[in-house]
């Protein structure tokens, strides 16, 4: 497939950072209400193919929704992408999709010295403030999952609320190529998707970046204390008589 524009700056340094990389078919917005809702459409439209992953990344984004249908704020300057990944297998595991994801994305960072952590279940935290979050789906078929989703926002050169964080902050510059970036977050996803079968790696590496800062809504802070993440992928809580274990569902 050629491609021309934006789509083309993130494939040239999709290749430099990853050679042999996934067939990704890209598609650039200039502005849409939801890159979810372009997704679906063009799956609804174009039948997911092996070996060719799919994304949309919008340059800004009027409706987009997190967690809980929770608003996603994003304004032009940061990524905001949608991406559908073909798996056709009943051996991916998808109580740790979220993790593999999360600790990939870790790593990707850290490796540019960009000192984050994971919030559990999929948020990329720099220190106190957000900096990535993504939502995770597993699409089936029977017992075969068919193809994995990933929505995913960074903020970048973004203004973000204040309980976010822009890596132009975090870095200190505005000097920062978005294409560069969106091409590392694709390989993320797919590295992602790649350490999938390594479960022991993948609860090890989650719990090495987990912050233990964050409990879930409802827990109160002087009660409870986040312990770990357990071999299911699940939140370990505990307080002084109780330890509850909290599923990402």
């Amino acid at each position: 497939m050629k491609f021309i524009g934006s789509a083309a700056k993130t494939v040239f340094y999709l290749k430099k950072i990853q050679g042999q990389y996934p067939s990704w078919r890209l598609q650039y917005k200039i502005k849409c209400k939801s890159t979810e809702i372009e997704l679906t459409n063009l799956i609804r439209n174009s039948q997911i193919k092996r070996n060719q992953p799919v994304a949309i990344i919008a340059r800004e984004q009027l409706s987009g929704f997190g967690q809980n249908s929770k608003t996603w704020v994003s304004p032009e300057g940061g990524i905001w992408l949608s991406a559908a990944y073909p798996i056709f297998s009943k051996e991916f595991i998808s109580q740790i999709f979220n993790l593999s994801i999360g600790i990939k994305i870790c790593e990707m960072l850290r490796q540019e010295n960009i000192n984050v952590s994971l919030k559990w279940p999929n948020d990329i935290f720099f220190g106190s403030k957000k900096l990535i979050g993504f939502l995770p789906r597993v699409i089936t078929r029977g017992k075969e999952i068919i193809y994995v989703r990933i929505g995913l926002g960074m903020n970048i050169l973004n203004y973000t609320p204040s309980e976010g964080i822009s890596l132009s902050k975090v870095l200190q510059t505005k000097n920062i190529n978005q294409h560069y970036w969106t091409a590392k977050v694709l390989k993320a996803l797919h590295d992602s998707i790649e350490c999938n079968n390594k479960k022991e790696y993948v609860i090890k590496s989650a719990n090495k970046f987990l912050t233990k800062s964050f409990l879930p809504n409802g827990y109160c802070p002087h009660t409870w204390k986040i312990k770990d993440i357990d071999s299911n992928g699940n939140l370990r809580i505990q307080n002084e008589t109780q330890l509850k274990v909290i599923g990402r569902f």
